[in-house]
């Protein structure tokens, strides 16, 4: 194996998250070192105009301009440049502490897909009352109609054996894509786990979802989870 190559991908989807940023690339550098691995981060920008882009790069992070839109869109662009095996993808806000890293890393190898729960014991989400009550709607719904026995399939904090996504397609293109990879990667047979992961706030700046937008989208993804689920097949 060449010397350069990476023991793990950091994938980050950014928009106009430049201090953000300048806080937590040196954070995942500090946490990288200590898990002493090779690891490349990736910033997709989705058309930022406050310098993400610059500082990502003075940080020592590639990035990538962002072809397709939305958050999916990111995820894919993100995919097709990482090189490493495992493929971690956070958001940029430090919703998503890179010390978790350590607790992915440790258990890369019980599962496929790793994510990092809010929802199951040991879990913890400080949101809204109302944000964090459509979440919990939200991965009912997808749970119960597809029968997954999975408590946060929304959670965008997950860590990728890279051979479980091999040969995938995904239609998505918003958040609901992080439903559309959950489905299609357990309906292939690969093993998901989830751990226990405290989520925290953003630090500055705002959310990029739009509630009726997304919930359009989550409502057709679910729609063609569901006939892919009593499908029997992995593909459409």
């Amino acid at each position: 194996m060449p010397s350069d190559q990476p023991d793990l991908s950091i994938v980050i989807p950014a928009l106009n998250e430049r201090e953000n940023l300048e806080l937590l690339l040196p954070a995942l550098r500090e946490t990288i070192a200590e898990l002493d691995l090779i690891a490349e981060m990736i910033v997709i920008d989705g058309g930022s105009t406050d310098d993400t882009a610059r500082v990502a790069e003075k940080l020592g992070a590639t990035v990538i301009g962002q072809n397709e839109q939305g958050y999916g869109g990111a995820l894919l662009a993100g995919f097709a440049a990482a090189r490493a095996a495992y493929v971690v993808t956070m958001d940029a806000d430090l919703s998503h502490q890179p010390v978790f890293l350590k607790d992915f890393w440790d258990q890369k190898n019980d599962a496929e897909l790793l994510i990092a729960s809010r929802y199951v014991p040991g879990g913890r989400a400080e949101m809204g009352f109302v944000r964090r009550t459509l979440s919990l709607i939200l991965n009912a719904a997808y749970g119960w109609l597809l029968a997954l026995p999975f408590r946060d399939l929304s959670s965008g904090f997950r860590m990728y054996d890279q051979r479980a996504l091999a040969g995938m397609r995904f239609q998505a293109r918003d958040f609901d894509a992080l439903e559309e990879i959950l489905v299609r990667v357990y309906i292939a047979g690969s093993r998901i786990k989830e751990v226990p992961f405290h989520y925290q706030p953003r630090k500055s700046g705002r959310s990029h979802a739009k509630l009726i937008r997304f919930g359009w989208a989550f409502s057709k993804t679910l729609l063609r989870m569901w006939r892919l689920r009593n499908s029997g097949r992995s593909e459409e």
